[in-house]
This record gives structure tokens, sequence and C-alpha cells, in this order.
């Protein structure tokens, strides 16, 4: 390129890497996984058949995640039902960062109440190198009698895309 940068870059595996182009896709559709709840208070990895990996072609890539989780909040008899939810990366044992958040809802009438969502959220990424690397999500539930995902109403999807630097 006549300013002194390259546009175009193919590694020794043939792998071709234009700035700004998207590399891979990986995408898990979950609508076959059983539906799953929890009534932990702490953060529960619901359901390992979510689970979804990438490895990166390029140490300098971004990941582009896209979630969807089909979320379903109870209380089989009282007023209030809160919980919370986030990204979770399996491989390094902890949250991801910025995407913890919260479902609530509340019946004033005291009777109980069931609460069927589709939540989508996307976050970007620096990558890790060109290790794998398995994202799932985490659920807990802080008030009500539990919290699930991928129930019929709504089903969960997680798309990771590696974009070239």
């Amino acid at each position: 390129h006549s300013g002194g940068t390259s546009a175009l870059t193919i590694d020794s595996s043939g792998n071709v890497k234009i700035p700004g182009s998207v590399i891979q896709v990986v995408n898990g559709n979950y609508t076959a996984v059983t539906s799953s709840s929890v009534t932990s208070s702490s953060f529960t990895e619901v359901n390992t058949g979510i689970r979804t990996s990438i490895t990166p072609k390029f140490s300098d890539s971004k990941i582009f995640i896209i979630c969807n989780m089909g979320l379903r909040l109870y209380n089989n008899g009282g007023a209030d039902a809160n919980g919370r939810y986030r990204l979770y990366d399996v491989t390094g044992g902890a949250a991801v960062s910025g995407t913890e958040s919260a479902l609530r809802h509340y019946d004033y009438g005291n009777s109980g109440h069931y609460s069927a969502h589709s939540v989508p959220f996307n976050i970007l990424m620096d990558s890790w190198g060109t290790t794998a690397k398995t994202f799932n999500y985490q659920l807990k539930l802080t008030t009500g009698t539990g919290i699930g995902m991928n129930d019929d109403a709504f089903s969960t999807s997680m798309t990771l895309m590696e974009i070239a630097q």
C-alpha cells in the first residue's frame, strides 16, 4: 500500500486478514436444549449444552459476541421476583466484564407470577491470543422461586464473531 500500511495479510496457514472484516462466525442456537432453572443465590452455569467456543485465527483480532437469552422469572406465591444474568468465560473461570444485569418483576397483588423475556445484549472484546475460549450464560436468583432460560416462549443463542484489526 502506498501509505506504508498493509491492507491485506495472508498468514502461513492461508488465513486472509483484511482489517475490519469478519474472519469467522461461530453460532449456537439452542432451541433443542432442555429448559433449565436455578434457585441458587450464587451465579450458576445453567446448562453446559449452551456453551459456545471460538479459536481466534489472529492474536490481535476483536471478538464480537451477540447474545440472546430466553429468560423466565417466577415466584409461585409472593410479590417479588428478582434475578441476575451474565456472560461467563468458562475457560478463564470468570464473568465477562460489563455483562451482568438484572431482571425484576413485582406483583402488587402478592399472588405470584411468571414472566418470559427475550434478553439481547452484545459485547466487543479484545482477543486473548489464538487459543480456544468457551463462553456460557450464568444466572442467579435474588428473590422469588426461580430464574431459568430456554423455555417454550423464547430460545437462547450466542454468536461469536472474530473481526480482523
